[in-house]
């Protein structure tokens, strides 16, 4: 059975996090935990799309840039299931993608979890390849 946007919304209101409806099929989640980041749920059936802004991508000398991206791919490729880091115009984004037709609460949540991972375990591991960055 296809999830409706009121199904989406009963999976966010059930995981306790706080977040509000910035249009229909769309929501913006945040936690204390996250530092001010937070995680946009958009529902465009059939697909419900999760992303979070990590940081503003600076310029970047070439070695650092390559450090940088090398560093996103490794961890596309270990840590992140359905997902993956990307830029996105000037920003280094996160973005998880599942299919909404079938989806059930675990695999909404795990989501969640996988951009958090994002926010709180990759942020400061991330920030220290940018320039002038203790």
């Amino acid at each position: 059975m296809a999830r409706t946007h009121d199904d989406i919304e009963r999976y966010i209101v059930t995981s306790g996090i706080d977040y509000e409806e910035a249009a229909p099929g769309m929501w913006l989640l945040h936690h204390l935990e996250w530092g001010g980041a937070q995680i946009i749920i958009q529902h465009t059936d059939p697909l419900l799309v999760f992303r979070c802004k990590l940081f503003e991508l600076p310029k970047l000398s070439t070695e650092r840039e390559a450090a940088l991206f090398r560093r996103l791919l490794q961890l596309n490729a270990t840590d992140l299931v359905q997902g993956a880091y990307a830029i996105e115009d000037q920003s280094v984004v996160v973005v998880e993608v599942l299919q909404s037709i079938s989806l059930d609460e675990n695999e909404f949540m795990a989501a969640i979890d996988s951009v958090t991972m994002a926010i709180v375990e990759h942020h400061d591991e991330l920030i220290k390849l940018l320039p002038n960055v203790a």
